[in-house]
Parts: structure tokens; sequence; C-alpha cells
């Protein structure tokens, strides 16, 4: 299975989520909305440097323990990725970078 990615001019789903998420080259991130499918889906979203998810320093971390979405604005250009192994992702859940202008 992949992680089912969804992609407009200016937001990147991702749902579905069974593995690693790395974003296209720098982009103007504005935002990361984590939605959980359940109580208690959490993410942590790092940097991408230099091939490395596991290594790269934390940028945010959005749990959710009451179901409702959590938001982290960025408004900076990045390369954001999370790992599959360090969040919790129940069924329904999804991550959503929000694109700024280029």
């Amino acid at each position: 299975m992949a992680n089912t990615i969804k992609t407009t001019s200016r937001t990147i789903e991702v749902s579905a989520i069974d593995s690693d998420f790395i974003m296209p080259p720098e982009l103007i991130v504005e935002s990361v909305v984590l939605i959980p499918g359940a109580l208690g889906d959490k993410v942590e979203i790092r940097e991408y440097l230099a091939g490395n998810v596991i290594t790269s320093p934390a940028k945010t971390f959005l749990s959710s323990g009451d179901g409702e979405p959590r938001v982290q604005y960025f408004r900076q250009r990045v390369r954001l990725c999370f790992e599959f192994a360090s969040g919790i992702f129940t069924a329904g859940a999804k991550v959503i970078f929000n694109i700024g202008e280029k």
C-alpha cells in the first residue's frame, strides 16, 4: 500500500497514511493541518534535510487527544516530511500541507 496524495495548486493532502511522506522540493508552506481519524492521532513534522527523514530536526508535533483538527503555521520556504513510525494514524486521518504563493 501507499499513501493517497491529492494535490491542488494550494494544498497537498496525504490520507490513507501507511508510509513516510516527503514533500516535493522546497515550497512556501503556510500551515500544516492534522485531521484526525480518531482520538489520539499524532504526527511529527520534520524538515527534510540531506536525504534523511529520521534525524532531521522536528519542526512541530501535532496531536489530537479530543478528535479535533490541529494546525501549525509556518509561512516559510521549507521541505517538510513525516515518518510513519513516529506517528499514530487511524483510518480517516489526513495531513494537509497548505501551500503559499510562489
